[in-house]
């Protein structure tokens, strides 16, 4: 072999040598370089059936996709090939949750930096409350609901769209004997829909529509005074009819007007109705369905 041709193979081999540790160090350097850290991760949780996907970008050389949720000291790691992952079931606690992303290549030592983490909250449906209507003391009776810290009555839209509510600073009662006080209501027919609210939770359906009428007890007839000599019986009402009784001495028997007078100062004269030796009058302000009345307590007038 000439001394030409050895240094020939000694050139090629050294240059395969060359081209291997080339290659060999690309390879390595490739494999541990750190990746690129995730920049757009997601959670999407409008899908059907509550599902919740988290996802991130597509990152090139990523082998796996780790997915890092935690809730106070809880931490949850998420594995995937893909650059998604569902989490419906880690998701279940009323709660804010902390939920972070990084990737990992052909080795442990190629890894990126988790992305920055995003929030996502979980407030969970609080159950309605029962609701019974006491229409005699006026009051709607509701159910104590575990985690409520608030309850809402609507009773109302206007004209204008307006929600008319009352708050918690109107019901009373201890717990799983609370109720709102209706008498605060202006008279009128109200539809009652409660509904339950309070920190991490999603407020309650609104209960069935309750049908409620508010009356307005009238106020009793006053500063009542007769004149037996013309018979004509004054007071004070801001009403408008009236039911007046009238007792005679020395009598069981009762005479009954039934009169209608407008303004807040009334002198009627009952000289056509009455006889002499009236012993007492009594007057009743005479409530109206259609007006949402009720009968007021009884004024009287008693003689000397």
């Amino acid at each position: 072999m000439t001394n030409r041709l050895k240094t020939l193979i000694l050139s090629i081999v050294c240059a395969v040598l060359v081209v291997a540790i080339g290659l060999t160090i690309f390879f390595l350097v490739g494999i541990s370089t750190k990746l690129k850290t995730p920049e757009n991760l997601v959670i999407v949780d409008n899908l059907p059936n509550g599902e919740i996907i988290i996802q991130t970008e597509k990152i090139d050389n990523a082998q796996k996709y780790v997915f890092l949720i935690r809730n106070g000291d809880e931490r949850i790691n998420l594995v995937s090939e893909e650059n998604y992952v569902s989490a419906k079931d880690y998701f279940l606690e009323a709660g804010l949750y902390k939920v972070s992303c990084r990737v990992v290549g052909k080795t442990s030592s190629s890894i990126s930096d988790y992305c920055v983490s995003i929030d996502y909250v979980v407030r969970k449906v609080l159950p309605t409350p029962n609701v019974t209507l006491d229409n005699e003391n006026q009051r709607l009776i509701f159910s104590n609901v575990e985690g409520a810290t608030t309850y809402e009555l609507i009773y109302g839209i206007s004209e204008s769209g307006q929600i008319s509510k009352l708050t918690e600073s109107r019901y009373y009662g201890e717990a799983g004997k609370k109720y709102f006080d209706l008498s605060v209501l202006n008279k009128g027919v109200y539809s009652l829909r409660l509904m339950a609210k309070g920190g991490e939770y999603e407020e309650s359906i609104l209960t069935e529509p309750i049908n409620f009428t508010k009356y307005e007890k009238l106020e009793k007839p006053n500063s009542i005074s007769y004149n037996e000599e013309d018979k004509t019986l004054t007071f004070n009402s801001n009403w408008y009819s009236f039911n007046i009784n009238v007792y005679y001495q020395n009598s069981g028997s009762v005479k009954t007007i039934q009169i209608e007078s407008e303004g807040e100062s009334h002198s009627i004269n009952l000289s056509e109705y009455l006889e002499d030796n009236v012993e007492r009058i009594e007057i009743v302000a005479l409530g109206k369905d259609s007006e949402f009345t009720i009968d007021s307590e009884v004024g009287s007038w008693q003689s000397v």
